[in-house]
């Protein structure tokens, strides 16, 4: 009888052996990021003058930016419920030499959903305004006007830069 017992607690430690079971945790960590991107059709807006009729009363006249309607598009990867926003910042007042016209003689008009129009300044002016998802893809235009006023702005070649910026709150 010992050997019979002393066999079946030598195959009971081997099968112990063989089935042994071990275990690892392994912490996975993905790091997702936030994304924009902003496009808009053209790096510089020109304006052509024209010689005013003799008749124009007052003496003011709008012209359309040479480039048409400038297209322009924002996407971005944002948190749900962020509100994603454009804004337009004019760095300065138009200037040629020591003549200066007020940035806010530059309009715009906007198409596209979320777009807005509005008028250059130099402080923050909001150009487009989203809400709702993560992913954000807008397409729209922005089609540019300067107020041309014959009787208090002098001939000169004008020039003003303007910063859009997109971001999410």
């Amino acid at each position: 009888m010992k050997k019979t017992i002393a066999i079946l607690g030598l195959v009971t430690l081997m099968a112990g052996g063989l089935f042994a079971v071990t275990t690892q945790n392994v912490n996975m960590t993905v790091n997702l990021s936030a994304w924009y991107d902003l496009s808009v059709g053209t790096s510089a807006l020109t304006f052509t003058d024209f010689q005013p009729a003799i008749s124009a009363t007052p003496a003011t006249h709008a012209i359309a930016a040479n480039e048409g309607a400038v297209a322009v598009r924002a996407f971005a990867v944002t948190n749900t419920g962020n509100t994603l926003k454009l804004n337009v910042v004019a760095n300065a007042d138009l200037t040629a030499g020591s003549n200066t016209i007020g940035i806010g003689a530059i309009t715009w008009t906007a198409s596209g959903a979320g777009y807005a129009g509005g008028t250059m300044a130099k402080t923050s002016v909001e150009a487009g305004s989203w809400t709702g998802s993560v992913l954000h893809w807008h397409e729209g235009t922005f089609t540019y006007s300067f107020l041309r006023n014959y009787a208090t702005q002098a001939p000169g070649a004008y020039n003003a830069t303007a910063t859009y910026t997109l971001s999410s709150i």
